[in-house]
């Protein structure tokens, strides 16, 4: 809208459209310049969009969870189709965008491919600075229905809010996500970052937990540094996981086949270097009547400086009072510490041990961007649901009428996401 001189004291509005406005030399290209075309590409080859990918994948404020050993490894495991969207703008590459489809309620919901078991999701964006309206909701609707993409709806979740500031996202509609993640920063030297959360104490539970477990033969702190290994923690943890999500009251989101063959991929998916996509580790008993047992598994990845924990799980038949778990966390983040990473990620789920080790909370965001009219419709609710959900987390008295409602159905239940305590 341009505002114009006043006619006989009468304010006239005029709208225009801006790439009338810079074609045109009456009003002049200096008033409100075009807005760059945006088009949008879209392939099911993983490979075709590998030299972009690989690219932006160096950004270091991309996640983890849009790398091509991750949507590789989710593919390839579950089958599930993946859709990479490509945006440009005005011949540059601006994002890479890797989806799925999911359909629910008589809904197609594009979704960031593999969300159900990633702790923060980014996209793949250039590292070039654009203005937050870069790219309209409108301007970014067009080009997707132009490339084909066959949604009612997208849903860009569990965003951490300076990723949904940026093109293509920052214009969006949004919710907060129904789970806040929570991180530890690292320092060089461990006992600076054991300060920032009662290091004193930390320390004394250290030393108790090692104490009762030298008591029965002593303990070793393993990892997967060959495909072998790899292997005997994920099988270990997939045995001692379901234990506890059924205590819970959970289902098991583990035991699909398709999302088992997906962390046994990316276990086996290895640098130059050799270093795992999925770092696997755990506590193995040294000695006594259980020793080679593992007690304590956990899955961790690394982006540049950020160590992200995916899932983990304890043998509660075995030394319950050595808290396993929390020794294998002490270890992993004091050898992240070491090794000069900037930031251990518990990932997305508010829960005691969590708020324990944990400084910082992230409330991380929803984005969505209707395609069709269902869509339009589907938005709102499916907004207050994510709400909803987050009150209901939020409560302690709501979460647990929610626990037992959900432990009356569990066994019916076809398993959702591992985050949903």
């Amino acid at each position: 809208m341009l505002a114009c001189a006043n006619t006989n004291q009468t304010s006239i509005a005029i709208m225009v459209n801006a790439h009338d406005i810079s074609a045109n030399p009456v009003f002049g290209a200096a008033v409100a310049p075009r807005r760059p075309r945006v088009t949008a590409y879209l392939s099911t080859d993983l490979a075709a969009a590998n030299r972009n990918w690989a690219q932006l994948e160096q950004n270091p404020d991309v996640s983890f969870h849009q790398s091509r050993a991750w949507v590789g490894a989710w593919a390839g495991g579950t089958g599930m189709p993946v859709s990479v969207i490509t945006l440009d703008q005005d011949g540059q590459t601006l994002a890479v965008l890797p989806l799925e489809m999911k359909k629910a309620a008589g809904l197609r919901i594009a979704r960031f491919a593999g969300t159900a078991f990633s702790n923060a999701n980014t996209g793949l964006v250039a590292d070039v600075s654009l203005p937050e309206n870069a790219i309209s909701p409108f301007d970014l609707k067009e080009a997707l229905a132009r490339a084909g993409l066959n949604a009612d709806i997208i849903l860009f979740d569990k965003m951490p809010p300076e990723a949904a500031t940026r093109a293509p996202f920052a214009q969006l509609p949004r919710v907060l996500h129904q789970n806040p993640s929570f991180q530890l920063p690292l320092f060089e030297n461990f006992q600076d970052v054991l300060a920032q959360i009662n290091g004193k104490r930390r320390r004394k539970k250290f030393r108790l937990s090692e104490r009762r477990l030298e008591a029965i033969g002593g303990y070793r702190h393993i990892t997967g540094d060959d495909d072998e290994q790899s292997m005997r923690l994920l099988e270990t943890f997939l045995k001692q996981k379901p234990t506890r999500l059924a205590a819970q009251g959970l289902p098991n989101v583990f035991a699909d086949p398709g999302v088992r063959s997906f962390l046994a991929r990316l276990a086996m998916t290895r640098s130059a270097s050799g270093e795992a996509a999925l770092e696997l580790h755990g506590i193995e008993l040294a000695g006594g009547e259980h020793e080679g047992t593992i007690i304590a598994v956990a899955g961790l990845t690394r982006k540049q400086g950020h160590v992200t924990c995916q899932f983990g799980s304890i043998d509660e038949t075995i030394a319950a009072d050595a808290s396993a778990g929390e020794l294998l966390f002490y270890r992993m983040i004091e050898r992240a510490a070491k090794a000069g990473e900037k930031v251990f990620d518990f990932g997305v789920g508010d829960q005691l041990y969590k708020r324990s080790w944990c400084p910082v909370r992230t409330d991380l965001v929803d984005c969505y961007l209707p395609l069709t009219l269902k869509g339009r419709v589907a938005a709102p609710m499916i907004a207050v649901a994510i709400s909803a959900k987050r009150v209901i987390k939020s409560s302690p008295a709501l979460k647990k009428s929610a626990a037992f409602l959900r432990g009356l159905t569990v066994r019916e239940s076809a398993g959702s996401s591992p985050h949903s305590d």
